[in-house]
């Protein structure tokens, strides 16, 4: 703080408005379906988590079933705004999933490239914004994305091409 004295320091929408996901909800989560999940101490407080890392299962392409465990960076720091999913493993030459964008830099790792994955532009316009306004907590918000993120992950679409 004494650094920035009579300086205009931008602290973005998110942290004005309250947003990020409740540390709590992510407990919660982690208690059920997702143990995995760690928060990222440079995206979080102790109330608020906004990005968080979890593997969720998927399969190779939609031409090989094989099993994948994709490593996710979660950014949640405008939550209850649609999240981001991005592969942080496996690595980017390796990944051969349609509904997973090319490597690219991105604001939640600057300095590391990744991958987005796509939600769909159904989820992503229509069903999300749906659960975004209703009146369910952030942990049942967050599992609906997840899940979602997982059918992806599980069911490649090759008319929607990322890749």
């Amino acid at each position: 703080v004494a650094n920035h004295r009579d300086a205009t320091v931008y602290v973005g929408v998110a942290k004005v408005a309250g947003g990020a996901f409740k540390a709590a909800s992510l407990n919660k989560l982690m208690r059920s379906e997702y143990p995995s999940m760690r928060h990222v101490n440079q995206h979080s407080t102790r109330s608020s988590v906004g990005a968080f890392v979890v593997n969720l299962p998927g399969v190779y392409s939609h031409h090989n079933r094989t099993e994948v465990i994709y490593t996710l960076l979660i950014d949640a720091r405008d939550f209850p705004c649609l999240p981001s999913a991005y592969v942080l493993t496996p690595v980017c030459a390796d990944i051969a999933h349609v509904n997973i964008y090319e490597e690219s830099s991105f604001s939640i790792a600057p300095g590391r490239r990744l991958c987005a994955v796509c939600v769909g532009e159904e989820f992503a316009k229509v069903q999300w914004p749906k659960w975004q306004d209703a009146e369910e907590s952030h942990d049942f918000k967050m599992g609906i994305f997840l899940d979602q993120v997982r059918m992806v992950l599980n069911n490649p679409n090759p008319d929607d091409n990322a890749r």
